[in-house]
């Protein structure tokens, strides 16, 4: 009888460990589930806050879109105001040198289609790269950040950028020899620099652009071994 009591008692004891354990157990795990939850629901918020920053963004380049046509009318006065501008500036005996400076409203009917062909150039060259930086703020602001397209528009940014330097060196030079030729211009001097620096910045985007691509191929290789 003795015996059966201590069994009892080893049983007793063993059962309620065992209960002891499962309680710690599930308590773990449920704490487990309750950590997880936490992780998700602060990369959530974090996800959420920084759409809303993309928003943002989003609406102030469509402010600058709205304030375009505004910055090509300061664009055109400061160009058919420059003469006039640097004569106010100067002396009476230093007046005469403003008129190197063309005024293309004074220009000949061609001289002013070559010149206002040009102003047009270059502001389409601002104007597409607003236009690409803007389309992928859009998309990360819709949640899509790396995406083909995204690094379609980083890829196509480094080309412009290291290409329009060369196109607007040419341009230039031409329209200017053009002008010189019409005789609305006085004298031609061309011009040689080339703006390394936007180059630089190009084969900067173009690089970064096969970077993110590859690291994206090894992390999903990496997901999909584990």
């Amino acid at each position: 009888m003795k015996y059966f009591m201590i069994n009892n008692q080893y049983i007793a004891l063993k059962v309620d460990s065992i209960v002891r354990n499962m309680h710690i157990g599930g308590t773990a795990r449920g704490l487990g589930s309750a950590e997880c939850l936490d992780m998700i629901a602060v990369g959530t918020s974090v996800r959420e806050a920084r759409q809303r920053w993309f928003r943002r963004l989003d609406l102030a380049f469509w402010a600058i879109w709205a304030a375009l046509p505004v910055v090509v009318w300061l664009a055109y006065r400061a160009n058919t105001t420059a003469s006039a501008s640097i004569a106010a500036s100067l002396g009476p005996e230093q007046a005469k040198c403003a008129t190197l400076v063309a005024n293309p409203l004074e220009m000949s009917r061609h001289g002013q289609l070559l010149f206002w062909t040009l102003f047009a150039l270059q502001l389409s060259f601002f104007a597409v790269l607003i236009g690409i930086l803007h389309r992928m703020v859009h998309r990360f602001a819709r949640g899509r950040i790396f995406v083909s397209e995204t690094l379609q528009g980083v890829w196509w940014m480094g080309i412009i950028l290291v290409i329009w330097p060369f196109i607007d060196l040419i341009t230039s030079n031409a329209v200017a020899y053009a002008l010189h030729e019409i005789g609305d211009i006085k004298f031609f001097l061309p011009s040689y620099n080339v703006d390394i620096g936007t180059i630089a910045g190009g084969v900067f985007l173009m690089a970064l652009k096969f970077v993110i691509e590859h690291a994206i191929l090894l992390q999903s290789e990496n997901e999909l071994t584990i």
